[in-house]
């Protein structure tokens, strides 16, 4: 589905829901016909002139926004200069999975690999693991690109990952969030490579922009309250915190914490979601360490200070 934004500026729906693996893109129609991320599946695809797509921009390395790469033959791919690793080094993609982890916070091996437990539609013509891409160039934050009567600029906004982006068009005061989509269910951060305190300062990034329109990679388009809505979205990874440093007034094991669904990502519907949500919580207690709150006793328990 294209639903248009402005003249140039459309966004590009998947037929099916938002969610992965997919993940809306955004269709810059203009001098320089410019795609933003490149998830939302063959069929929404074919509703725009993806063979004169010059300029491929993607927000970050996760599958549901590069599995329709190869859709954009005559695009110039490029990514942050923070994340280029992503597409060339497979062993640093495989540590930023995390899976090496898991032995410590499941307490058995990982028998399953998540990429063989998904189905793909057909519209997906690739497979949830690494992928070479040839990048022909990078941005960085605050770089400017100039697509005829459009323009926007590079906003770099790690925590979610390393090198996420998202990008800013001050004179329609639109804002593609990517990963950033203010969902009820809070900011992500389950792999390796997530920051949570780069979480918080990408939030309040995002928020000194002053937005009136938010674009997001998994939501509707939302126009009204774009302040309020990123603040909210900030307080709940935030409240997750608050809640985990209360439950500490005694020596609590990850599992102790994980059963009390304090970070209520998703339902707890398979281990990988489980492995996922624990590593959210050694996310709030790493930086819980950090800032001399909780301590790590002889016995791998956490306590409050």
């Amino acid at each position: 589905m294209l639903i248009e934004l402005t003249k140039h500026i459309k966004l590009v729906r998947p037929e099916a829901k938002a969610v992965f693996p997919y993940s809306n893109s955004l269709f810059i129609d203009d001098e320089v016909k410019t795609m933003i991320d490149a998830g939302a599946g063959g069929r929404a695809y074919a509703e725009i002139p993806i063979d004169k797509i010059k300029l491929l921009m993607l927000t970050h390395h996760h599958f549901d926004h590069i599995n329709g790469v190869s859709y954009f033959n005559n695009a110039k791919i490029m990514s942050g200069s923070e994340e280029l690793w992503a597409f060339q080094d497979e062993t640093q993609y495989a540590k930023s999975r995390g899976y090496h982890r898991w032995q410590e916070l499941m307490g058995s091996q990982r028998n399953e690999k998540w990429e063989k437990i998904i189905n793909l539609p057909e519209d997906v013509p690739s497979q949830p693991v690494f992928q070479k891409i040839d990048i022909a160039g990078v941005f960085k934050d605050g770089d400017v690109f100039n697509l005829g009567s459009t323009f926007f600029i590079a906003v770099h906004t790690p925590g979610h990952s390393p090198g996420h982006y998202a990008f800013f068009f001050p004179q329609e005061k639109i804002l593609f969030s990517a990963d950033l989509d203010v969902s009820s269910r809070g900011p992500w951060y389950g792999d390796e490579f997530c920051d949570l305190d780069d979480i918080v300062n990408s939030i309040n990034k995002l928020i000194a922009l002053k937005p009136q329109i938010l674009v997001s990679s998994h939501r509707r388009i939302l126009d009204s309250g774009v302040e309020d809505l990123l603040r909210n979205y900030l307080n709940i990874a935030l409240q997750r915190e608050v809640n985990i440093l209360n439950y500490l007034t005694e020596p609590r094991t990850i599992d102790d914490i994980a059963s009390q669904d304090f970070i209520n990502e998703w339902e707890l519907r398979s281990q990988h979601v489980l492995f996922w949500h624990k590593m959210m919580i050694v996310k709030h207690l790493d930086r819980l360490i950090k800032n001399r709150m909780v301590t790590q006793n002889e016995d791998n328990k956490y306590i409050r200070v």
